[in-house]
C-alpha cells in the first residue's frame, strides 16, 4: 500500500463530503454522483465493460455505489438485478439513476450478503481495496479494516450463487494482487485474471472470476 494511494483516497473522502450532486459520463452512462458516494472510475468503467452478462441473467451487484455496474448489467438484458450498498447514500444514489437511465433494478441496504435468501447467474463486488479502519460510513468504498469484509465475501460467497453461478472481484494493483490471491486460498478457491485496465497514476485495476 503506498502512501500516494492512501492520500489520494482522503483527498476524495473529502470532496465526496464536500460536493453538490453533479452528472458524470463513463461507460456509456450520463448518470447521478451525490454526496458521500463513490463516483466511479476506472475500476467501474472495467466491469462495466468486463462483467460477462447474458440475456435472462439474474445478476448481484454488492457495494454498487451509484449503481452503474448493475444498470450496466441490467442494460445487457438481465432479468433480474439487485444492487445492493451498507451506505445509505449510495442506495438513493443508485436509486435515482435507475429511474433517471429508466433501467429497472431492485435496490436495497445491505452489509455484504445481508438478509438475501436468492441465488444468483452472476455475482460482482468491486470492494473496498485498503487495509484501513474506516472512519466514516461512506469511507467503506475504500476501506476495510483486516480485509474484513472480502473475507466475509470468500467465506459465504458459494451459498448465493446458482449451480453454474459465476462470481467476480475487482483489486488494484496499489493493495498488491498477492494479498488477494492469498486471501482467496484461505477459502480454497483460485482467481482467474477476466481483464485489467490500467488507471491514473500507473496504478492497474484487475477483475478475476473465483474459481471453485
Amino acid at each position: 500500500m503506498s502512501k500516494l494511494s492512501l492520500q489520494l483516497q482522503k483527498d476524495s473522502l473529502k470532496e465526496m463530503a464536500a460536493r453538490k450532486p453533479y452528472m458524470k459520463n463513463l461507460a456509456g452512462f450520463e448518470y447521478f454522483v451525490l454526496p458521500r458516494v463513490y463516483k466511479g472510475a476506472v475500476d467501474t468503467k472495467l466491469f462495466c465493460e468486463s462483467l460477462p452478462v447474458k440475456k435472462g441473467d439474474e445478476v448481484w451487484d454488492i457495494g454498487t455505489g451509484t449503481g452503474l455496474i448493475a444498470l450496466q448489467a441490467k442494460k445487457k438484458g438481465a432479468s433480474y438485478v439487485l444492487a445492493t450498498d451498507l451506505n445509505p447514500e449510495a442506495v438513493k444514489n443508485a436509486n435515482k439513476n435507475s429511474k433517471h437511465l429508466d433501467l429497472t433494478i431492485d435496490v436495497k441496504k445491505a452489509d455484504l450478503f445481508g438478509n438475501i435468501r436468492k441465488r444468483f447467474d452472476i455475482i460482482s463486488f468491486n470492494p473496498p481495496f485498503t487495509d484501513q479502519k474506516p472512519t466514516s460510513p461512506y469511507a467503506i468504498c475504500f476501506w476495510d479494516d483486516g480485509h474484513a469484509t472480502v473475507r466475509r465475501f470468500f467465506k459465504g460467497i458459494q451459498g448465493y450463487l446458482k449451480p453454474k453461478g459465476r462470481a467476480f472481484i475487482g483489486w488494484s494493483s496499489f493493495s498488491g494482487v498477492r494479498k488477494l490471491k492469498k486471501i482467496a486460498n484461505e477459502y480454497h478457491f483460485n482467481l482467474k485474471e477476466v481483464a485489467r485496465k490500467r488507471g491514473k497514476r500507473r496504478f492497474t485495476m484487475y477483475m478475476f472470476e473465483i474459481k471453485f
